[in-house]
């Protein structure tokens, strides 16, 4: 079987090639290119067990810990075995971690950590000459990432099992697949190995499509960090005395905001496009205690 891993096969050059082109489109703006070392720095730390072994930390940002050289453990991993085990341990040790990033960084992390979100940033190119539309379905389909955090304790604990992990896309992408092309001697299917694909593939349909669509619309983690946008260190300072009005921050956001008057909504991801493509610097990143 073909693997695509042979020194001399030209496909995975022409891939390298085709995506450092795009990436290079992408990260043109000087807090973009501070962004990208950034994702590239934490894409290296998520998969570094073989360095650093896997540890008992969280991930502050959603990423399978059954992929193969996962370093840490997914949110909502820990929330599923908190609940399968009725471990207020866990529980406790979830939510003082995901309060003690979003304290300091509010939803930062699926901007410039979460290597899902770069896959996003890459397959959803930003393009600056989109239509500014405020859709009610795009806002009320925001708060289906909320249900489906709310959703998951219940449903393993009915079900007894980890019933989002089952299905899970992310789990899919970043575990799955990896072990099935690594390991595909040794690999045995299981019963939801074929819905978890279907999903899988329906959800790279939607982040196509829909810039930061897993951010918007299912990303649990996200629903999680989205409460501390408001109260966060970190924030996004908008100085309406410099504003032109000319809205390159809306037409450039990723998530669909009503930039510049949603800086602390619960959906910004700090991603600083907006800073970058601001002609006057209305808009700047600014840690409470300065």
């Amino acid at each position: 079987m073909c693997m695509g891993n042979c020194l001399t096969c030209p496909i995975p050059y022409l891939a390298i090639s085709i995506a450092s082109i795009g990436i290079k489109r992408m990260y043109s703006k000087p807090i973009q290119k501070k962004r990208l070392i950034s994702q590239l720095i934490f894409l290296f730390i998520t998969n570094a067990a073989f360095i650093f072994g896997v540890t008992g930390l969280i991930y502050g940002y959603f990423y399978c810990w059954e992929s193969p050289q996962a370093t840490m453990s997914c949110p909502i991993g820990i929330l599923e075995h908190a609940v399968l085990e009725s471990s207020i341990f866990l529980a406790i040790y979830l939510v003082g971690t995901i309060a003690v990033i979003g304290t300091i960084f509010g939803r930062a992390t699926c901007g410039w950590a979460c290597p899902i979100g770069f896959l996003q940033d890459f397959l959803g190119k930003i393009k600056l000459k989109r239509e500014i539309k405020i859709s009610k379905i795009d806002r009320r389909a925001r708060y289906l990432k909320y249900v489906i955090l709310a959703i998951i304790p219940f449903a393993v604990y009915y079900t007894a099992s980890m019933a989002y992990t089952n299905l899970c896309p992310v789990g899919g992408l970043t575990a799955t697949l990896p072990l099935l092309i690594f390991h595909y001697n040794q690999y045995t299917p299981a019963r939801f190995f074929i819905p978890k694909m279907i999903i899988l593939a329906l959800t790279i349909v939607l982040i196509i499509n829909i810039k930061r669509g897993w951010c918007r619309y299912l990303c649990p983690v996200g629903a999680m960090l989205a409460q501390f946008n408001k109260i966060s260190l970190l924030q996004l300072k908008f100085d309406e005395d410099k504003c032109l009005k000319c809205y390159n921050c809306a037409r450039v956001c990723p998530m669909g905001l009503n930039m510049p008057y949603e800086v602390k909504s619960g959906e910004c991801i700090r991603c600083g496009l907006c800073i970058d493509h601001c002609p006057t610097k209305a808009l700047k990143f600014e840690f409470k205690w300065k």
